[in-house]
């Protein structure tokens, strides 16, 4: 028993201590609170900064020596947060343009700090937040400063510790922006001896080129045909765009204020600028300035005609909009985007060329015709795009151009210790087509600039960087920085800059006055000279170097799929068959290709970079299926008017009754196809010419039979194109042919012999056959009778036959009688 006792303790200790290491590993398995080492960024989001200023945004020298950064940090976490406290620190000025975007994220290894931690608020609860003010010299000798001593780019850095509840010091966030610095400004008021400015060196001017786009992304509504008014807009934003204050407004404006002769005296600045119009909006201002309609409906299935809309607010806001564009337009530089900013590889594989010209020829005639100008030509402008193979081979089918976009991105160099940025060397990419490339890290540091920053897809994913956690003020610096970087490094080549923005730049008035202005500040300052964008297109179109093609499509991101140009390459077929059958309304004017141009335009719109990467390609099939119900119904409104019942033909030449409906807004050139049976031959009346409304046709046909068949008549384009539904006649013909015809002729002889013998006989006194019922006529008597010549025998007196009874007076008689009496 004793043994027992003591195997039963044994086994009680040990299932205690099992359960001490179960309860153990359960602990050490359950969520443990986020904690963070003192000096390392947080996994777990407690705080955020916001950089709300930076004084001077642009240092020179006539700027004060001492920066100025304001801002705010917020809690945003689940927990408190104590002891919060910022730092503002700095790196070194920029050896290349990949620094532009790589500086602003990743490690922090290259930033120093300025000075100590300054404690911005002792406790932060959950949503609260608190303002903090930084202060530091650019250069001195004596205390702590942001070690400026030549002009250049520097990267800032404020960062921001604190202790969140239940955890450890850490660093929780921080925010970083760039300093352009054209001039050192001088120090008068230096501890131990005055500093004289650095001014920038000038000996190596950089060739200056910008555009600046006016764009939007497409606004009218799918599937309307021309000749509709008024107009239809899916929505009425560009009412407030074109109003003051509005995005395309504030734009419009900047580029009046920075060309115009108070500011730009010499013009330098006007030579360098170029307005990037996308013609679909000029187009919808312009109908926009005629009065227009906005649907009800958002969405895109509901906005087909016929659906409920209310009139547009912005008809003044946009004739003026365009007034002030057509004034502007004729003191500077015009280019046209692809219309509805189309992307030019997806275009390629839809493979129709009247797409391509209406992409990439007809917008300079649009732009011309609606602001009175002479646009720029030979150039193909893609701020949002990377320039593939199959754009190459679409802009080689146009003869000579010169495509501006943006330069593939280069790998660092790793066996040296400076940095490799993107050739943007011009160069030929074909026989046909030159590049005039830019820096996709200048053009990623300008699309982030302003209140809807995006990621363009020509950038490489080692250039992307966290635009939306960054203020707006802080992106508007790194745009600033991106613009005077290549002026500001001397040992950048080649010494020439083309400045691209995304097509919707989404500036606030400040932003764009900013920009402006250091373009200005570049150009006034002799860091650069103003290069017109025609210079720049003859320059690269009179390039002789070997092609060399561009590389593979950098980025999936944004690629309208396969099954999206397939449909588009499938409609257009349609809708270019139907339009070849059309004509001129000569009421109207209205042509074909005018009343279906529209749809077409639809299909580039359908194929626009103007939206967000992540929804084009569910934008473009709504369109598109919208767009293919618009042409099924044109298809189904020219048609053959179904009788609903049957017809009888007379004769076996008598025509067959029909009537056509037209329900477009132009004629059209129409064939009838009759589907006889044996024995009916119908005459092809050809091509015919079928007006808007009703025509009835009579068909000459030749029927061989006696009988009820039914006739199927369908109509088709004169390439053989079905157009409505077909429509099966029911047809009763009374013709009898041959038969019956040879039965009439037979019948016409027999009766002719007849009255030909009769009057034979009657010719020679003889008696006919159809005379032998009748009484034979009386003798004739001798005027004299002779001597001995007997006389004839009294005949007895013969009653009238009317007075004899009618029950005694023979069949015969009675027939003589009536015949007599005839």
């Amino acid at each position: 028993m004793s043994g027992l006792r003591l195997r039963c303790a044994r086994l009680l200790r040990l299932a205690a201590v099992i359960g001490i290491i179960a309860g153990l590993s359960m602990v050490l398995t359950l969520p443990a609170t986020p904690r963070a080492k003192a000096g390392e960024p947080s996994s777990t989001p407690f705080v955020q900064i916001r950089i709300d200023r930076v004084t001077p945004e642009m240092v020179t020298t006539t700027s004060e020596p001492v920066v100025t950064v304001s801002g705010i940090v917020i809690n945003i976490g689940d927990r408190p947060v104590r002891d919060v406290m910022v730092r503002l620190e700095h790196a070194p000025a920029l050896t290349a343009s990949d620094e532009l975007r790589t500086s602003l994220d990743g490690g922090t290894d290259q930033y120093e700090a300025v000075a100590d931690f300054l404690t911005v608020s002792p406790e932060l609860q959950r949503g609260q937040q608190a303002g903090f003010t930084l202060s530091a010299p650019l250069r001195s000798s004596t205390k702590p400063s942001l070690d400026v001593e030549k002009p250049g780019i520097y990267p800032l850095l404020v960062n921001v510790n604190g202790t969140p509840d239940y955890g450890a010091p850490a660093r929780l966030d921080n925010g970083r922006f760039l300093l352009p610095v054209v001039g050192v400004p001088p120090d008068k008021a230096a501890e131990s001896e005055a500093l004289d400015a650095v001014p920038p060196d000038t000996q190596k001017p950089v060739w200056m080129t910008m555009l600046w786009p006016l764009a939007d992304r497409p606004r009218l509504a799918p599937g309307v045909p021309g000749g509709s008014i008024p107009v239809r807009l899916v929505d009425d934003e560009l009412a407030s765009s074109f109003a003051s204050g509005g995005r395309l407004d504030v734009l419009l404006s900047a580029a009046e204020l920075a060309t115009s002769r108070e500011v730009d005296p010499d013009g330098t600045v006007t030579r360098a600028l170029c307005l990037a119009v996308d013609p679909d909006l000029l187009v919808t201002a312009n109908a926009m300035s005629a009065g227009y309609v906005v649907s009800d409906s958002a969405d895109p299935a509901g906005q087909l005609p016929g659906t409920p809309t209310h009139p547009g607010t912005g008809q003044a806001a946009a004739a003026t909009w365009l007034n002030r564009l057509r004034t502007l337009a004729h003191r500077t530089c015009v280019a046209p985007l692809p219309y509805a900013q189309a992307d030019l590889d997806a275009l390629q594989r839809v493979n129709n060329p009247e797409l391509r010209d209406a992409a990439t020829v007809s917008p300079n005639d649009i732009i011309d015709r609606i602001l009175e100008i002479n646009s720029t030509r030979g150039v193909a402008l893609l701020p949002d795009g990377p320039l593939t193979n199959r754009a190459v081979d679409l802009l080689s089918a146009d003869g000579a151009m010169v495509a501006v976009a943006a330069a593939e991105s280069m790998p660092e160099d790793t066996s040296g210790d400076e940095q490799i940025s993107a050739d943007i060397t011009p160069r030929r990419v074909s026989p046909q087509v030159a590049l005039a490339p830019f820096d996709p890290a200048i053009g990623a540091a300008l699309s982030a600039a302003g209140s809807n920053p995006v990621v363009p897809t020509y950038l490489d994913s080692s250039l992307n960087v966290r635009i939306m956690h960054d203020s707006s003020t802080a992106r508007r610096q790194d745009a600033l920085g991106a613009i005077l970087w290549r002026s500001l490094a001397p040992a950048a080549a080649p010494r020439t800059q083309i400045l691209v923005p995304p097509a919707t730049w989404n500036l606030q008035g400040d932003d764009a006055q900013l920009i402006l202005t250091a373009l200005a500040t570049t150009i006034h300052s002799g860091l650069a000279v103003p290069r017109p964008l025609p210079a720049l297109v003859a320059d690269a179109a009179a390039r002789t170097d070997p092609p060399r093609p561009p590389g593979r499509y950098p980025n999936v991101r944004g690629r309208f799929s396969d099954d999206i140009t397939a449909v588009i390459s499938s409609q257009m077929s349609r809708l270019g068959k139907l339009t070849a059958a059309m004509t001129t309304d000569h009421r109207t004017g209205l042509t074909g290709a005018q009343y279906t141009a529209p749809l077409r335009e639809d299909m580039l719109r359908a194929l626009s970079q103007s939206v967000p990467p992540d929804t084009r390609n569910g934008l473009a099939q709504q369109r598109t299926s919208v767009v293919g119900n618009t042409i099924n119904d044109l298809f189904g409104a020219v048609t053959i008017v179904n009788p609903g019942g049957s017809y009888t033909l007379a004769t076996e030449h008598s025509p067959l009754p029909l009537a056509l409906h037209n329900g477009l807004s132009v004629p059209i050139r129409v064939k009838l196809q009759v589907d006889a049976p044996p024995g009916m031959t119908v005459t092809d009346l050809g091509v015919i010419e079928l007006p808007p409304g009703y025509l009835p046709l009579r068909v000459p046909v030749e029927v061989n039979f006696t009988q009820r068949v039914a006739v199927d008549v369908t109509l088709k384009t004169p390439d053989g194109m079905p157009l409505g539904a077909p429509v099966r006649l029911s047809v009763h013909s009374n013709a009898y042919g041959k038969v019956l015809f040879a039965i009439t002729l037979t019948a016409a002889a027999f009766l002719v012999f007849l009255a030909g013998r009769r009057l034979w006989h009657r010719f020679r006194g003889q008696p006919d056959r159809a005379d032998l019922d009748r009484d034979p006529p009386p003798a004739r008597r001798p005027k004299a009778l002779g001597a001995g010549a007997a006389e004839d025998p009294p005949r007895p007196a013969r009653l009238p036959t009317s007075a004899r009874p009618p029950e005694t007076r023979p069949v015969a008689a009675r027939r003589v009688d009536e015949e007599h009496r005839v």
